[in-house]
């Protein structure tokens, strides 16, 4: 392929991925703004009664588990090593992605006061959560720190099925962190819907800056 040609197809390349960045963003203030405006989507409180009807003292202890993994307290120690870790070993570009994983995550807990949906009425398993409801903190976080994990994952393990299991192993905690906030009655399924979308849109654009950090530190010099 000639210069010229690849550079039109590098070029065709970046105004897909900028379309999609900018119609998903679109779509993402589209949703936050109706869930500002109505308290539940439709199918919602139908979906999470319908998830509750199988409640079990082992899916009531599975959804602790996963509750007390998307908290603060349990998160943070893994996080100073993950990045202390990426800074010794000169990965300063994977540092930026997590670090805008984070920010994302952080911007979650802004949005949560702007839309100001209120909680299910559901909630079966003490202490209560508090708060607002939309969108939801712990699935946010599953689905961003879920999908740095795979990324690297794939960068980093050689053999195909060990990388290959534990994507989607994963992808696995990531829907069973979703599924147990609304199990639990702490967050509707729009709410976790909605952070598993934000959560999509975000990992693009941070996977795309990741990819072409080289070619932008080379052009700085």
């Amino acid at each position: 392929m000639s210069e010229t040609g690849t550079s039109h197809s590098i070029f065709n390349g970046i105004r897909v991925r900028i379309g999609f960045l900018i119609v998903g963003t679109l779509a993402i203030i589209v949703l936050y703004c109706l869930a500002w405006a109505y308290p539940t989507f439709p199918g919602d409180e139908a979906t999470l009664i319908r998830l509750q009807s199988f409640r079990s003292e082992w899916l009531d202890a599975m959804a602790v588990i996963f509750d007390n993994l998307g908290s603060l307290w349990t998160v943070l120690p893994g996080v100073v090593v993950l990045t202390v870790f990426l800074f010794l070993t000169r990965r300063y570009a994977d540092v930026g992605l997590f670090m805008g994983g984070l920010v994302f995550v952080g911007m979650g807990k802004v949005l949560k006061l702007l839309v100001e949906r209120p909680r299910p009425d559901y909630q079966i398993i003490e202490p209560f959560a508090s708060g607002f409801s939309f969108p939801s903190g712990h699935s946010l976080f599953a689905v961003i720190l879920g999908g740095v994990l795979v990324y690297w994952v794939d960068q980093w393990v050689g053999p195909k099925l060990p990388r290959r299991v534990i994507q989607i192993l994963l992808f696995l905690v990531v829907i069973g962190m979703g599924a147990s906030r609304v199990y639990l009655g702490v967050h509707w399924p729009s709410d976790v819907i909605g952070s598993y979308l934000l959560g999509i849109l975000a990992l693009t654009g941070l996977f795309w800056l990741r990819e072409a950090w080289p070619v932008i530190r080379n052009s700085l010099g």
